[in-house]
């Protein structure tokens, strides 16, 4: 008897620790969008495209967006790799993981000078410019908005 009250309760402790991972990939997922959502709404009101340019700009740059973060999470992954790196690897270890670290680096760049001039030909010049200036303050009113809402609820 009470192995079987045993093997419900694991059972029950499996399930439920499954229903907790799914609503925080759910709440992640949601918050995703949100702050996506937010950005347009921030970018679109800062660069006051035109319709023609809109309906030129929107593609490239969410195809730009979604390279942009790939290529992010990539290097936020060497970067753990490389400050969880022990000094007792190898030499040859060690090159690589600092290559490949420099090497997403560059591929960053890359991808940057790349979607500079996809812009540039649907966008005049003060535009693009506006929009990169844009994005970082969409970036640092997301960083206060984080802080606040860590203040506010008491968190260090």
């Amino acid at each position: 008897m009470k192995r079987e009250i045993g093997i419900i309760l694991t059972f029950f402790i499996v399930l439920m620790s499954f229903a907790v991972y799914a609503q925080d990939k759910d709440s992640h997922e949601a918050r995703m969008e949100k702050y996506r959502a937010e950005k347009v709404s921030f970018l679109t009101t800062k660069l006051d495209l035109t319709p023609a340019e809109a309906e030129k700009f929107w593609p490239i740059y969410n195809q730009m967006d979604r390279e942009r973060w790939e290529a992010q999470k990539c290097r936020r992954d060497l970067e753990n790799k490389v400050s969880e790196a022990e000094e007792s690897l190898s030499d040859n270890e060690i090159i690589k993981l600092t290559r490949e670290f420099s090497g997403s680096m560059q591929k960053e760049g890359t991808l940057m000078t790349s979607y500079n001039e996809k812009l540039l030909k649907v966008l005049p010049p003060k535009k693009v410019l506006k929009l990169y200036k844009a994005e970082n303050e969409f970036r640092m009113s997301m960083i206060r908005k984080y802080r606040d809402n860590k203040d506010d609820k008491g968190e260090k």
